[in-house]
């Protein structure tokens, strides 16, 4: 949304059509949560939300959530997503993500993702490596 590309900057490409979806619900160096209403788009032939997006999300959110801790965004090098309980098209679903570790060369985050009742539907953890140049982010208004 808007107000995400406002604080981080417009990242643009792929990561911009998931962060488009992303109500930014409350932030904190290294802790970041989003609200996300899973529409007719979002979804699988089952109804629920696709499994694709909710790999996308993990890699964005808590590329933001470091981000949020290091001002860098690094490159992913492994992704490891538990899918628990599908989110029917219609709900909104809220998502946590923090930076676990982030260190010279490589940042450890994880990321939840929760139905309206509180009940953990994916839970991920995403590791990224970063050593590369900081990317600069304009983030002027």
């Amino acid at each position: 949304s808007s107000g995400i590309n406002a604080e981080y900057g417009d990242v643009g490409g792929f990561s911009a059509k998931t962060m488009s979806h992303l109500e930014l619900a409350d932030a904190t160096p290294g802790t970041v949560k989003f609200r996300m209403m899973v529409e007719k788009g979002d979804g699988n032939v089952y109804g629920t939300m696709h499994g694709g997006l909710g790999a996308s999300l993990v890699d964005v959110c808590s590329s933001v959530a470091i981000l949020s801790k290091c001002e860098r965004w690094g490159i992913s090098t492994d992704m490891q997503i538990s899918y628990l309980k599908g989110a029917p098209v219609g709900q909104e679903i809220d998502i946590v993500a923090k930076c676990d570790r982030a260190g010279k060369t490589l940042a450890f985050s994880s990321c939840f993702i929760y139905n309206e009742k509180g009940d953990l539907l994916l839970k991920g953890q995403h590791t990224k490596f970063m050593g590369t140049p900081h990317v600069q982010l304009d983030t002027s208004e």
